[in-house]
């Protein structure tokens, strides 16, 4: 059994709790990491609870579940010492890579994120068994738990506790910052944004669609608008490309390849949004998908028609199933691969008259090479797990 308990480290610990860091606040943030780490139940001083939290709650089914808000003068529960507990800093931003690596410390001792040992904010793993521990009153020492349900704050003691309890520290990557002033504002945030890259990032898109969605995502989670939201904005851009697009001018296909890497921009915004205020779904994750192939689809389409004559239409008509197929096999794939530089890359040879055709080629054959190669791939893997 796996459980939480959000704390206060200082007396500034609740304003600092409820200061949000790309569109959570701080405690949230800290409760929702203890879920995605594995925690059944998440005890809570009743001092946190906010209009955020509420919110948070009610967009977060599971995470209403697990809640336990503590008032003043609750028993600590009896079955305590029989589970794992996380002890987390409510006014720190503590990412649940860092709860995953502390799970993996060994049993039997308490463990302390090496970073935060020596201060007090801690973040500390208690074992299920309390023999290790020198406490007489099981689990938590005298005055300890009224302290932690009322809110009071107890980083300090906290601190002298776990030294004198011999935890382990445990050095493990991951965003931890402990927030005291602006500054470690800053720090969260950017720590919380180098997580946004995926395994299937092109170098187009650490270089810069990555670092221009920064910007766009900063201003969104400050609203109320949903991943979803953004994901029908990237498609409303998109369609404004293809249009460029049927049949291509010079200056039309200028104009394209920019409304188009700027849907490439807006559509990783959605992406970030959706990790950033913990709004991913599988829905969004398919709509976003959907709307990913139909713009790349209708751009090599577009590139058929601009080379003109019925031979061309036809290559770019098997460049838009290829597209279309490649999108769909890689999906099942352990690391998708993106094609959107390649169709990008074609597109900028519209601006070069001389060469539509051969782009056109180049994307209709090399996007059918690729499903092709996926469903390969997918046949050799399914081989392979069935041995």
């Amino acid at each position: 059994m796996l459980r939480a308990l959000l704390y206060l480290p200082d007396a500034a610990g609740d304003r600092l709790a409820a200061t949000p860091v790309a569109g959570r606040t701080l405690a949230v943030r800290a409760m929702v990491a203890a879920l995605r780490a594995g925690a059944s139940r998440i005890a809570v001083p009743s001092i946190l609870r906010d209009p955020a939290v509420e919110r948070a709650l009610h967009r977060m089914p599971a995470l209403a579940d697990a809640l336990e808000w503590l008032d003043p003068g609750i028993d600590a529960p009896v079955d305590g010492s029989a589970a794992r507990w996380f002890l987390l800093p409510a006014s720190a931003l503590i990412h649940e890579s860092v709860l995953e690596g502390l799970l993996a410390a060994p049993a039997g001792r308490p463990a302390v994120l090496a970073g935060s040992a020596g201060g007090t904010a801690p973040v500390a793993l208690l074992p299920a068994t309390p023999s290790a521990t020198p406490w007489p009153n099981g689990l938590w020492p005298d005055g300890l738990w009224k302290d932690l349900a009322a809110g009071r704050p107890v980083g300090p003691e906290l601190g002298r506790w776990l030294h004198e309890a011999e935890a382990v520290p445990r050095v493990v990557p991951g965003p931890y910052v402990d927030v005291r002033n602006p500054a470690d504002l800053v720090r969260a945030r950017a720590a919380l944004e180098a997580t946004l890259s995926i395994p299937a990032d092109s170098g187009m898109d650490r270089l810069l669609h990555r670092r221009c969605s920064r910007w766009i995502t900063r201003f969104l989670v400050r609203t109320d608008l949903t991943p979803n939201h953004v994901s029908l904005a990237s498609l409303a851009i998109g369609l404004a490309a293809i249009w460029c697009f049927w049949p291509a001018t010079p200056a039309s296909a200028f104009a394209g390849v920019l409304l188009y890497a700027l849907a490439c921009i807006v559509d990783h915004a959605d992406g970030d949004l959706a990790r950033l205020t913990f709004q991913e779904s599988r829905f969004g994750a398919s709509l976003d998908w959907t709307i990913d192939t139909l713009i790349h689809a209708g751009l090599v389409l577009g590139i058929g028609l601009t080379a003109g004559g019925p031979a061309m239409l036809v290559v770019g008509l098997l460049g838009a199933a290829g597209v279309t197929l490649s999108a769909l096999f890689a999906r099942y794939l352990p690391h998708e691969i993106e094609i959107g530089s390649t169709v990008g890359a074609a597109a900028l040879r519209l601006l070069a008259p001389g060469l539509v055709s051969a782009a056109a080629v180049v994307v209709a054959v090399g996007s059918q090479a690729y499903w092709v190669g996926c469903l390969a791939r997918i046949r050799r893997l399914g081989r392979e797990r069935s041995v």
